[in-house]
Parts: structure tokens; sequence; C-alpha cells
């Protein structure tokens, strides 16, 4: 984490509404970034590249923020609302459209199909993960 950053939180699909929760109560009315990791290709210093299951899980988190807004006029940047947009879109179908990214394509060929089904489980962790001295713990 960058230095001057107050808080850093992980969220995932599996954890997106709690991630949002812990969020908005750290934020305490401030701005919340969201920010949609991606992966190394290749070797930890390797290029970066964009991961869409990072982009739904961003997404997933920018809905429960506030599952109310429009998608017309959204109170985010267009790329934060593209996020939102896309796992709105993707939500019905979670499995599916992760099992068909790179990276579910490479889990699946290598047996992991499980990984997947977990991974595309919505909401189902109801704990948020914040950064403490490096270590990652429950968000309080």
């Amino acid at each position: 984490a960058e230095q001057g950053v107050p808080h850093v939180l992980a969220g995932c699909l599996r954890n997106a509404t709690a991630t949002s929760v812990s969020a908005r109560r750290l934020a305490a009315g401030g701005p919340i970034a969201v920010i949609a990791a991606g992966e190394r290709w290749g070797h930890p210093s390797g290029p970066l590249r964009p991961a869409t299951e990072d982009m739904l899980g961003a997404g997933a988190v920018l809905w429960a923020l506030d599952p109310s807004a429009s998608i017309s006029r959204p109170a985010c940047s267009p790329e934060a609302a593209a996020a939102r947009a896309a796992f709105v879109a993707a939500r019905p179908r979670l499995y599916e459209v992760l099992s068909q990214t790179a990276s579910g394509r490479e889990l699946v060929q290598r047996g992991w199909d499980d990984d997947i089904a977990t991974s595309a489980a919505h909401d189902v962790t109801p704990f948020a993960c914040r950064l403490d001295e490096g270590e990652f713990s429950l968000a309080r």
C-alpha cells in the first residue's frame, strides 16, 4: 500500500458487500477508491494483464456500495461505471463468465473447475479483509 493511504481492503465477488460496508465505515463520508488488481504475466515482474475476474470483483464492490445507482448517471468514474455494469450483466451467470476468461480457461484445462465455482460464489463471505502493517486480517 502506498504511504498516505489510510485504509486498504481486499474485496472480491465472495465478500463484495462486506467490503463495501467496511469501506463506507472506514471512509467516514470521504472518497472510496476501488481498484481492479489484474495480474502479472509470466513472472512477478512481468507485464500487467488486466483480468476480467478482477474487474467483475471491483464491479461487485461498486454495486454493493450503491445497488440502486443509475447506470446512465453513475456517481463514479467511467471506468468504475463500466466495471459495475459488467458485474450487473454477468451476475446471473458468474461461473459461466469466469470459466471463459483467460484465467478460467487455464483452470479448466488443469482440471481446477472447483476453483472457478468457489470464486464465482457472490457474497458468501460476511467478512472484509484489511491490510494492516503488511498483513491482511479481518476488518474491524
